[in-house]
């Protein structure tokens, strides 16, 4: 049952990329994803070595000890979504999306692990999870803010 849902999570997920990148300022989101799978893949490793969770059913286990389809296609896809939904929102309004967003991710991941051997949360809590998302949202944007103006600072 693992496999087929990790199969359909790989399926939905890029199933949602032409739709995610259609949207104007299609340079800037690709900057977001590729930010966020680059960064995430050394994050994730760190909670995974220090035993934190781990990812019992993957996609390349022998090579990967995390879960690239997560890493590189799904998270990524939510800081992208995220930036779209926030690129005209104030201070307060990115921390409010920013939390939503963390929830909402944080309850489908807490479902998940207690529903399926997908991944198991060792030393993890969900205030970790939401705070460690948090920051993620909080970083893509950031550094989607600073390209932005740094763009018009050169061009």
């Amino acid at each position: 049952m693992e496999r087929f849902i990790l199969r359909a999570v790989l399926v939905i997920g890029l199933a949602c990329l032409p739709f995610t990148f259609r949207k104007k300022r299609v340079k800037d989101w690709g900057l977001v994803f590729f930010a966020t799978g680059y960064v995430v893949t050394f994050l994730a490793q760190m909670v995974v070595k220090g035993k934190k969770l781990k990812y019992t059913v993957r996609f390349f286990p022998k090579y990967f000890e995390t879960n690239i389809v997560y890493e590189h296609l799904i998270l990524p896809l939510f800081c992208v979504w995220f930036n779209q939904t926030t690129s005209r929102s104030k201070l307060p309004g990115i921390i409010g999306q920013a939390l939503l967003y963390s929830g909402i991710h944080t309850l489908i991941e807490y479902f998940i692990e207690k529903k399926t051997q997908l991944v198991k949360w060792k030393k993890w809590t969900c205030l970790e999870n939401v705070s460690s998302l948090t920051i993620v949202f909080l970083g893509s944007r950031g550094v989607q803010s600073l390209f932005k103006w740094l763009s018009k600072k050169y061009d």
